[in-house]
């Protein structure tokens, strides 16, 4: 694999593979489809290790291969979801922008629920920069570790197994800590947005955020604007529930229309403001 050059023009260090998928993936979410030469350009990787990060795509179910290329798969499967890795590594600038304004929103002394997501756990990164009393309720590991070294934090967490593949809390105990439960701010991830129908892939995982949901006097739902293009298995709960959607500026005014309509506040963060 060819290093891609900085701008001092000293080679940087080679990507490893889950940011290479997560390049990958943005470059065909950008322009449809795309050449094994044009992805190897771009980020700067051999030909060979463009076909394979392609190859691997493809076998997840994300891509679909063509003669020289590969382009978005139609009709992508609604129970697919990619590696924890890979999610991480995607849209990664704007889920970084849409974290720290999220985290601005935040008030001292509030009650908040942080949901397992990518870039939820953005927001958690930029709330553990800040001086703030709160209680926190989540079923993240990832959150938790960010969030767990503040004293100011009172950190609630459910029992239950991980998800395979994640850093997700799940299962009855996950399910229990939510009922009886009222707090002030939920913040939520979604796998998949199209149609403005929030969906997850998983029905446990779905049912642990509609409660996440139901415990909040305000939700609001974080995602970048590539989730707007994603359709998976289950509904999480009606775009109504949700309050205010923080995204980054490449929401389709459609779908911005579309969301303010239902009542939602819509509110676009640059997705270089992480800058």
């Amino acid at each position: 694999m060819r290093a891609a050059r900085s701008g001092s023009g000293l080679p940087s260090p080679p990507m490893i593979p889950a940011a290479r998928r997560a390049r990958v993936l943005e470059i065909l979410q950008r322009d449809g489809a795309a050449s094994i030469q044009q992805v190897a350009d771009e980020i700067g990787i051999s030909v060979s290790t463009a076909r394979r990060d392609l190859d691997y795509l493809t076998r997840a179910g994300q891509l679909e291969r063509s003669h020289g290329g590969a382009s978005l798969r139609t009709g992508s499967r609604t129970a697919f979801e990619p590696a924890a890795s890979v999610t991480h590594g995607t849209a990664r600038a704007a889920k970084i922008a849409i974290g720290r304004h999220a985290a601005s929103l935040i008030e001292d002394g509030q009650s908040v629920i942080l949901d397992s997501s990518s870039t939820v756990l953005e927001a958690a990164l930029a709330l553990a920069k800040r001086d703030l009393p709160l209680t926190v309720v989540t079923n993240d590991l990832r959150i938790a570790m960010a969030l767990h070294a503040r004293p100011d934090v009172q950190l609630l967490m459910p029992g239950g197994q991980i998800r395979a593949g994640s850093y997700t809390l799940m299962g009855a105990a996950a399910q229990d800590l939510v009922h009886g439960l009222r707090v002030d701010v939920a913040m939520l991830g979604a796998h998949g947005l199209a149609g403005l129908r929030l969906s997850e892939t998983s029905l446990d995982i779905a049912s642990i955020k509609r409660g996440f949901a139901a415990a909040a006097s305000r939700v609001v739902l974080l995602a970048d604007s590539s989730k707007f293009t994603i359709s998976a298995f289950c509904e999480i709960c009606p775009i109504g529930w949700v309050h205010e959607i923080v995204c980054d500026d490449g929401l389709s005014l459609e779908d911005r229309s579309g969301l303010e309509r239902q009542g939602v506040q819509v509110t676009l963060v640059p997705a270089g403001s992480s800058k």
